[in-house]
Parts: C-alpha cells; structure tokens; sequence
C-alpha cells in the first residue's frame, strides 16, 4: 500500500491517497479492452448487411462510439468503465480531483492510446498510398507504435506506480475507498 500526501493544507482537499495496486490497473485495462473489442465486433455485425465496401468507415464509425463512450466518463468521473468495475479512478497528482479534459482526455486517452489505435487502423486498413512502395512499411510503424506504448506502459513498476501516460498528463490512479 503505497499513500501519496499533498502538501497543500486547505482545510477542503483531501490530503492523501492510496495507489491502485496494478493488479486493478491490468483488469481495469482488460475490461477497457474487451469494450472496444465488443464494440468493433457488434458494429460491423449490425452494419455489414447494409454498408458493403466500407470497412475503414465501419472501423472509423466504432473508433467514435469507444472514445465518445469512455471519454465522456474520463471527462466526469475521472474512471474509465474497467476502471470503474475495478473501484478505481484517475486523479490529478496535486489536487487529487478529477483532472481536466486536457490532461485525462487528450493526453492521457486520444494521445497515449486511440492515436497509436487509430494510426494501427488506418494502417491495417490497407491504405493504398502507405503500402503502395513496400508492405513492411506500415508493419515497421506498427510494431514502432506498439513497442512505445509498451514501454510507457511499463513505467508503472516504479516505486510510484505511473505509466508514461501519468507522468505525461500528471495524474495518479487511485483506489476508491468506502
């Protein structure tokens, strides 16, 4: 059990917390995961019979429902749906309030996890003019991409539990407490 403590001594913030254990943090992640996979099963299922040739329309059309989804709980709850299943949430590491749209929306969920999505999408989509020159190309990219958030995504062995996305968006995950 690690507690981060705030050193701002306004009688109204709160002035520490305890860290997620990255047990939470790994289901939290899994269960966000299998949203996104859920919803990139079910929409083209529902559409394919009525759109055909549209795939990258289809991946777009499901790439939007994720982050208007889970964007908007980021945005007013600070948790994302695995992260609220796992009783946990995203806070600012100063204040310890739900971050702002900046730092847990744009940085934390476009910028660290549905770009490097997104640039896989259009990738794997088949993009004539990626893949016209040497398919290897936009497997070299990916594998870059995926390499990175992995190895940002590994920081959360320090001592203070942050992943690149944390340290980025200065925000901490902690445990919600009854």
């Amino acid at each position: 059990m690690v507690i981060i403590e705030n050193n701002e001594t306004n009688s109204d913030k709160r002035n520490e917390t305890y860290l997620a254990e990255r047990s939470q943090r790994f289901y939290a992640f899994v269960l966000d995961a299998l949203f996104s996979f859920s919803v990139s099963f079910a929409i083209p299922l529902i559409l394919s019979p009525f759109i055909k040739d549209a795939d990258l329309i289809i991946a777009l059309l499901c790439f939007v429902i994720v982050i208007s989804v889970q964007g908007y709980l980021l945005i007013n709850t600070g948790q994302s749906i695995g992260k609220r299943l796992m009783n946990i949430r995203i806070v600012d590491s100063v204040s310890l309030k739900i971050p702002s749209i900046k730092n847990v929306f744009l940085i934390r969920y476009i910028l660290i996890w549905q770009i490097p999505n997104l640039m896989s999408l259009i990738l794997l989509g088949g993009s004539p003019e990626l893949n016209s020159n040497n398919s290897s190309n936009g497997e070299g990219l990916i594998s870059l991409i995926a390499f990175i958030v992995l190895a940002q995504t590994l920081l959360i062995f320090k001592n203070d539990r942050r992943c690149g996305h944390d340290i980025l968006s200065g925000t901490i995950v902690e445990k919600l407490i009854d």
